[in-house]
């Protein structure tokens, strides 16, 4: 069984120098605001443990601290942790094969991570069982033109033209999930956006039609029966 929806990423991964550093202007007006919403859908707040699977250089991983979460990153490369900007939060695994018992983490997060997968929905299954109260997912929206014409030139990330709102909301439902809201969001490019153009995308990085970026907030299908709603995960979880 192939990890990758293309053959040549685990070799892309491996070689590839160039990403944006975590503490640049441009990544934190990329991530910050997702994290903020998939932080209110889920009621989570300062202190809640935070699994970022296939955290790459740690951008989502930076901010999740930020926002004041306990965060471990699990990637799959060791080029990616060595250009982290906190290693030292990094860890090597596998999305396929957590290491880590049920219910370690009161949230799982996935950035830009399923769209590289053949098989996400057995990742969407493996962070659900992780996950005391919740699963966040930002994923790439094939509906949003520049978007849909990156996915269709690059070499490995092909796998974001099958990603809408709703093809992202029946897959997590499919995994088990239950899902608590599902938006589009913003026109920051994760390592492509120049900084010139800040003023101008921060005013549209928020919830809005035709975002470059689809946003779900989730729960384990067990978490919503036994009544966990919108209640508050913190540092006493």
């Amino acid at each position: 069984m192939s990890r990758w929806v293309n053959d040549n990423q685990e070799a892309h991964w491996d070689r590839r120098r160039f990403y944006r550093d975590a503490r640049d202007p441009a990544a934190e007006a990329f991530a910050r605001p997702k994290i903020e919403w998939l932080a209110m859908m889920l009621g989570i707040a300062p202190g809640a443990t935070v699994l970022d699977v296939g955290a790459g250089t740690g951008i989502f991983t930076w901010w999740w601290t930020q926002y004041g979460a306990r965060v471990t990153g699990l990637e799959l490369s060791e080029n990616m942790i060595g250009r982290s900007a906190c290693p030292e939060l990094m860890q090597i695994g596998n999305a396929y094969d957590l290491p880590f018992e049920d219910d370690s983490f009161d949230v799982t997060f996935a950035g830009n991570l399923l769209h590289h997968l053949e098989q996400p929905e057995r990742a969407l299954r493996e962070m659900a069982r992780c996950a005391r109260r919740g699963i966040a997912i930002v994923e790439c929206n094939r509906n949003h033109p520049p978007m849909a014409a990156f996915g269709a030139v690059s070499t490995v990330c092909r796998g974001l033209l099958t990603y809408t709102r709703r093809s992202l909301v029946d897959m997590a439902v499919d995994a088990g999930l239950d899902v608590v809201g599902a938006e589009l969001h913003g026109y920051v490019y994760e390592n492509r956006s120049p900084r010139a153009s800040l003023p101008v995308a921060r005013r549209l990085e928020h919830v809005l039609p035709g975002g470059a970026y689809v946003m779900l907030a989730a729960r384990p299908r067990y978490a919503a029966a036994e009544g966990s709603g919108a209640s508050s995960v913190g540092a006493s979880s």
